[in-house]
């Protein structure tokens, strides 16, 4: 028999979850994840606590976390598979979160033209490239100059930055929102000089053929940031910095990492794509406290210039505090916050689902196929996952925040061409290798997106769970628990 107020309190739980799923624009995103759905995974909390009638909150949330299944994902994701040499997950509600630590920083370092061996675990206060993470510090940007009404996002670009002039009527709220398909003709990272790149992104134009399925691209932020620029009369490192890094107490959040924090970079360097014919292309030049995007290198992040898109460095603490900032209305009101996951894109075509996108931000997606919001979280979260391996997800309704720090691309294949996937190894634990034309056995990452996400369903499952723990057990105080996996 239940324990009847947990009972009782498990089921309004279920009603309110049910009810904040469906706080979303699109009605396709609603009644994703159904009572049924919901039940399932919350009832091993009414069981833990029946089985343990006299445990207390940290030791049930032992028990939740040790039933999961989640070290196990964790340490098979780093060590059996290898596809990340290290991650730290960090997940819960603001009361009770659990950081998870496995595996390393840094494999290797190039020493005499040699890659010789040097681990460097995974810290707390490891710092990790952004990449494509860094693009809501751009959307919050945004929102923050017209939640203080000094522009409006239905305006056109050219209002603000009349060098895009090929941009014609395109709105702000159009690239904020990934509704419009905006292209250059020659790639930035083709520029000499930061100078030729910012020519060709000011050449940027809508792409003739509108017809996507996946509207997600760099070109938009890296518009947006001008515009923050222009109407704030600052750079873009200065306006986060005084908005929200230093308000938030964002100390580890750099453009460019300062030279006694750079021993703390996780590190990225070596990584390798495939060519058609079998040949390897290996980055030498990616120290940490360099962005992988080369996009971002030639705008002139190391000279100090943020791209927009992506660029910059953090921690997890950085951007938990972020998130919890962005929940408790901190740094923007709520009902802004709620705006970033209004969608503008997504829709079905030919019995297929487009992507849906909000601010510079993922949402839920119809198809489980794509990269997509956890269904049991609500309408209004959202997630910004960046390529060099972080996601941070936000869900400012249910109060839920998640963050993934790994440099997945150390030492690693991250991009393999179609004739040269028939010739991946795949050993028993599914850990893929290549050998390179020099007779080196490299591993695959190009799956770490996707791969990763079963970490963060069990990890987005525990939150939902603690925080029915939390209803039925209030803590007196938060409650963080560190566990370091070999």
């Amino acid at each position: 028999m239940h324990n009847i107020k947990a009972y009782i309190i498990y089921r309004k739980y279920i009603d309110e979850l049910l009810k904040n799923q469906n706080l979303t624009t699109s009605p396709v995103l609603q009644d994703i994840f159904t009572k049924s759905d919901y039940e399932s995974l919350l009832k091993p909390v009414l069981k833990v606590i029946e089985d343990n009638p006299h445990a207390n909150l940290t030791t049930l949330r032992f028990l939740l976390f040790k039933n999961s299944g989640l070290k196990e994902i964790i340490n098979n994701f780093v060590h059996q598979t290898q596809i990340t040499p290290g991650v730290i997950l960090d997940f819960g509600t603001h009361l009770t979160r659990d950081t998870v630590l496995c595996g390393n920083a840094q494999e290797y370092v190039m020493e005499n033209g040699v890659l010789v061996s040097c681990p460097k675990a995974i810290e707390q206060d490891t710092i990790f490239d952004l990449a494509s993470t860094s693009k809501l510090f751009t959307a919050l940007s945004i929102l923050k100059l017209n939640e203080c009404d000094l522009l409006d996002v239905f305006d056109p670009i050219t209002k603000y930055v009349p060098e895009f002039k090929n941009l014609g009527d395109i709105t702000i709220y159009d690239l904020l929102k990934f509704r419009i398909m905006i292209v250059t003709d020659k790639r930035v990272d083709s520029a000499k000089t930061k100078e030729e790149a910012e020519q060709i992104l000011f050449s940027v134009h809508k792409k003739e053929d509108q017809n996507f399925n996946n509207a997600y691209t760099d070109m938009g932020a890296m518009v947006l940031r001008y515009v923050v620029e222009r109407v704030s009369k600052m750079p873009f490192t200065e306006f986060v910095q005084a908005v929200f890094f230093e308000p938030l107490g964002m100390h580890d959040t750099h453009l460019n990492v300062p030279s006694d924090k750079l021993n703390r970079v996780a590190n990225e360097n070596y990584s390798t794509i495939i060519k058609s014919d079998g040949t390897d292309i290996t980055k030498y030049n990616n120290v940490p406290g360099t962005p992988h995007d080369a996009k971002a290198i030639a705008i002139g992040e190391l000279e100090g210039i943020a791209p927009g898109h992506a660029g910059f460095f953090s921690t997890k603490d950085d951007m938990i505090k972020l998130g919890q900032a962005l929940i408790n209305g901190n740094i923007l009101k709520k009902d802004t916050v709620y705006s970033i996951s209004d969608t503008a894109t997504g829709f079905k075509d030919d019995d297929k689902y487009t992507r849906f996108y909000g601010s510079l931000v993922y949402l839920k997606q119809p198809d489980p196929q794509n990269l997509s919001v956890y269904p049991p979280l609500s309408g209004k979260a959202f997630m910004s996952p960046g390529f060099a391996g972080t996601t941070l997800c936000v869900d400012p309704v249910n109060e839920i925040t998640l963050f993934i720090g790994s440099g997945r691309l150390h030492n690693r294949i991250y991009q393999i061409h179609p004739n040269q996937v028939a010739n991946i190894k795949v050993d028993e634990h599914n850990k893929k290798t290549f050998i390179l034309p020099n007779g080196e056995e490299k591993i695959v990452c190009a799956d770490y997106t996707k791969e990763k996400e079963v970490m963060v369903k069990l990890a987005l499952d525990l939150s939902l769970q603690y925080q029915l723990l939390e209803k039925i057990m209030p803590p007196n105080k938060e409650m963080h628990l560190v566990r370091e996996l070999n």
